[in-house]
Formats: C-alpha cells, structure tokens, sequence
C-alpha cells in the first residue's frame, strides 16, 4: 500500500523535451484527477507562440534574454495558478521543463509555504534515437500546444540551462522526493529517492498503459 496523500499535493514534472513529461502527466491526471497546469497551455494564454520565437531568435542563437524574460513571465503564471489551486485540498499536477534550479525552488518555497507535499517526476528519454522519432512525429503540428517544440534548437536551448535536479540543496527542511522515470524502456521508473505516495499511483498509471498498448 502507499502512503497516504496529504492536505494538499503537488506534482512537478521536470524534463528535456520529448522526455514524456507532457504524456506521463496527462496519463496521472487522467488515472489519479486532481488538476492539471501545464507550460504549453500558459503560453497560449499568454500569447507566446514558441515556432515565432524559433523564428525570431534564429533557433535561440540572438536575442535570447528577450524571449528569457517572456518564458519568466511563463512560469511565474504558472506559480500563480499554483498558489490559487494550493488553497484547497487535492491533487496538482505541473506540467513544464523546470530544468533550472532557482524555478524549482520557488514552487518548493510555494508549497513549504502552504504546507503543501511536493513530488518531483524526472523524466527521461535516455535512448537518442527515439527523441528523433518523438520530435519528427511533432513537425507540421506546431499549432497543437503540446508538439509547439518541434524544433531540435528548443532542445539544445532548454539543455544548455539544464541543473540536474538530483544536485538540488536541502530545501526547508529537505529536498522534494524525486522519482526517475525513462519513458523508452520498461520498466518506466528506475529510480525513487524517498518513499512515496506517488510511486504507487505511477505504477499503477504505467501498468494501465502497457495494458493498453
């Protein structure tokens, strides 16, 4: 059995693209509920269309600080959505690459803040061959939110700020648990730091999937 789950629980998926994040957190939500925040439905909210930005930057080779500062504003709505969801009870699920460590933090000050439990979902796709196979899947879909990052220089942007989360200091009291998860082999999570609730609920997420396949 798994531990129980607290007054109020937060998710936060972390990942390169084309590691699984958007799919692992879209398969918990649909299995476990609770709510879903994700990065690529905030941009279009907020009107920022990652291919314009491909575009815009020359595959995020000028003007980098500028898009830096709309994809701030980004997480920081997310942050916001958050805090609104964190003041009642349940499950919340935040769906975006958190690759750097000062973004992770402040949803870890969030939650310490509100009493809230927070899990970190690595996710990885340790086999190259099929990130190329997930991102050619993605091309002529940039309009759908969740394939806007088609392009191989959103990789190698999102890479060249990647802090390992596994590195993170002691956070409040400790660091979140991190569960590791590599969406390209079976089976799916290959690493859990503490015990945790959520590690059941995956499981049992990734068991349906393979039932489904």
């Amino acid at each position: 059995m798994g531990l129980a789950m607290p007054r109020a629980s937060v998710v936060m998926m972390c990942g390169l693209p084309a590691s699984g994040k958007t799919t692992t957190a879209g398969q918990l939500h649909s299995y476990a509920g609770g709510a879903l925040i994700r990065s690529c439905d905030v941009y279009a909210d907020l009107g920022i269309r990652l291919p314009d930005w491909v575009a815009r930057t020359r595959g995020f080779t000028i003007d980098v600080d500028e898009y830096d500062r709309v994809r701030d504003r980004a997480y920081e709505e997310i942050a916001c959505r958050l805090e609104h969801r964190l003041q009642s009870t349940g499950l919340v699920i935040l769906d975006a690459v958190y690759g750097e460590r000062a973004k992770r933090s402040a949803v870890c000050s969030l939650c310490r803040s509100h009493g809230a439990d927070l899990t970190l979902v690595h996710c990885r796709c340790d086999d190259p061959n099929e990130v190329a196979r997930r991102f050619a899947r993605r091309r002529g879909r940039e309009n759908v939110p969740e394939r806007e990052a088609s392009d191989r220089s959103v990789f190698r942007d999102i890479e060249r700020r990647w802090e390992d989360p596994h590195a993170d200091v002691s956070i409040g009291g400790g660091p979140a648990p991190i569960i590791t998860v590599d969406t390209s082999r079976e089976p799916r999570i290959i690493g859990v730091s503490a015990p945790s609730w959520l590690a059941d609920r995956l499981r049992a997420v990734f068991s349906k999937a393979i039932e489904r396949a």
